[in-house]
């Protein structure tokens, strides 16, 4: 019964053979001699659960999850880091009806807090949604489990464990704001700003973007999706095209922007031009927000975003496209004087 350290953990960890099965796992200790006791503690109760019940363990549902469905997925790299983080909270030889409200909770707190290591690297504190975007990964796996393998579904309140996440942040730039932004912009940086609030793309796919996917002359930019997804097409007019253009014809191989020092610039823009609480995505809000005003519908966003479906869009609906007139407009006539209206 070896007891081991993980490279980067505080933590001892444990691992015991019973009959023909291996258990391994933290013992949740930093002192050798605690984690002794420990690891008998685990001994005894391992020994005394008589023989192995039968049932999907965890590693068999995700598993499955993963072979049949996650895998070709675009986000599929992310679903198996997360797969692999609950793996090694629940214990990958737990079966799956013993899977507890009380444990998930655990889990959450263990995730927001940044005590789950992976791969050796320590934790970090996260944010509510990547806490819930987890459990909906768990959530998933399990229901894969149950409507595809017929396996029995341990009851869970999935919708109570969720952790309440913060209102939607939409922060976008006003017109000054922007000229501002790129006016303090590096050369470098200045068609990469405008790629984002003329398309709404991400920077993940502005960054990465390569001439091929560009057409100079249809004025479309294509983002490719993976398994079955359409492509993302983007579409774009005169200020992006010139910026574009001045790559000379010749040159229009590889990647389409200088990413050179792109976070030290980044910063650099920001506080040069005095903008405050602003991010590059807000770059995307900014596309939004702006349609928005002169008069696009939400459906339209919705579509030129690639959201996923309207309800995720509606975070610009309080956003009124200038010059349209208001419930508060509306009232605010009936009780101005009559005279006033007129030379209104």
């Amino acid at each position: 019964m070896p007891l081991y350290r993980r490279a980067k953990s505080p933590y001892w960890w444990y691992s015991i053979t019973i009959g023909t099965r291996r258990f391994r796992g933290s013992t949740g200790a930093t002192e050798e001699r605690a984690a002794r006791i420990a690891e008998a503690e685990i001994y005894l109760r391992l020994s005394k659960s008589g023989p192995p019940r039968e049932g999907w363990r965890v590693r068999d549902c995700f598993g499955a999850y993963w072979n049949d469905h996650a895998k070709h997925t675009e986000s599929g790299d992310q679903i198996f880091r997360q797969l692999e983080r609950m793996t090694e909270v629940f214990g990958a030889d737990t079966l799956v009806m013993d899977i507890t409200n009380a444990m998930i909770l655990d889990f959450r707190a263990r995730r927001r807090g940044g005590n789950i290591p992976l791969d050796d690297r320590p934790g970090r504190p996260v944010a509510a949604q990547t806490v819930n975007r987890d459990l909906a990964y768990l959530q998933a796996a399990l229901n894969h489990m149950r409507d595809v393998h017929g396996q029995p579904f341990p009851a869970l309140a999935f919708k109570r464990l969720r952790v309440p996440e913060p209102e939607h942040r939409v922060r976008f730039a006003a017109a000054e704001e922007f000229e501002r932004l790129m006016t303090a912009a590096h050369a470098s940086l200045r068609p990469i700003i405008l790629t984002a609030v003329t398309t709404g793309l991400r920077r993940g796919n502005i960054l990465a973007m390569k001439w091929h996917q560009v057409d100079l002359a249809g004025g479309t930019i294509t983002i490719p999706r993976s398994k079955g997804r359409k492509p993302i097409i983007a579409r774009f007019g005169a200020p992006l095209r010139a910026a574009l253009a001045r790559t000379p014809a010749d040159g229009r191989t590889g990647p389409v922007f200088d990413t050179t020092n792109f976070r030290r610039r980044w910063a650099a823009a920001l506080k040069d031009a005095k903008m405050v609480d602003f991010r590059f995505h807000d770059l995307r809000h900014t596309f939004g927000s702006w349609a928005r005003q002169n008069g696009a519908d939400l459906a339209d966003i919705c579509e030129a975003l690639a959201h996923s479906s309207v309800s995720v869009t509606m975070r610009y609906a309080h956003v009124k496209p200038i010059g349209q007139t208001t419930a508060f407009d509306r009232v605010s006539a009936l009780l101005t004087p009559k005279k006033k209206r007129k030379r209104a």
